[in-house]
């Protein structure tokens, strides 16, 4: 740790919608993912690694990788349309991800059940990030990491939902 800061970064994400009023019966949960990487690990094996597959596949590496995008073939995925283009784009960022070194702490609300038990629910967002971030505390103490300050990025939703 130098400055007072943590040897550790957080990275947060969420699959699913955290609305409970309509829930989709083919994906009825909310999931809210939390990586916890090395700070070492992610500027010399990680950030290398995607920003030279980033550059093979798109010239540049301002482009995202959506999940959504990528499985949809949309925007700047559009090439993978032939399954031998698109198998290989994804075993070379499985290689990438299986060669670094990271924690994944996941919280997951099965957002039926949480309707089914409680009459007025909390968010499962919240619910999600509270256990998701008593999680992380736990794995930064296993790893004498607590001390310092450590950066949690969590990625936009929408304006409303980040005000929130």
């Amino acid at each position: 740790m130098s400055n007072g800061f943590s040897d550790y970064l957080v990275f947060v994400d969420e699959s699913g919608d955290h609305g409970l009023e309509a829930i989709d019966a083919g994906y009825p949960i909310f999931v809210l993912a939390f990586c916890v990487i090395r700070k070492e690990d992610y500027v010399s094996v990680l950030t290398p690694a995607l920003q030279r597959f980033k550059m093979r596949h798109f010239g540049h590496d301002d482009v995202i990788l959506h999940e959504r995008e990528i499985r949809k073939d949309q925007g700047a995925f559009a090439f993978l349309k032939t399954p031998e283009l698109k198998q290989a784009f994804l075993e070379e960022l499985t290689d990438i991800v299986s060669a670094t070194p990271f924690t994944l702490i996941c919280s997951v609300i099965r957002k039926n059940l949480l309707r089914a038990k409680y009459v007025n629910p909390d968010n499962p967002y919240h619910i999600a990030l509270g256990y998701g971030l008593e999680r992380v505390f736990y794995c930064l103490r296993d790893q004498g990491a607590v001390n310092g300050k450590t950066h949690v990025m969590v990625e936009k939703r929408g304006k409303r939902e980040d005000g929130d």
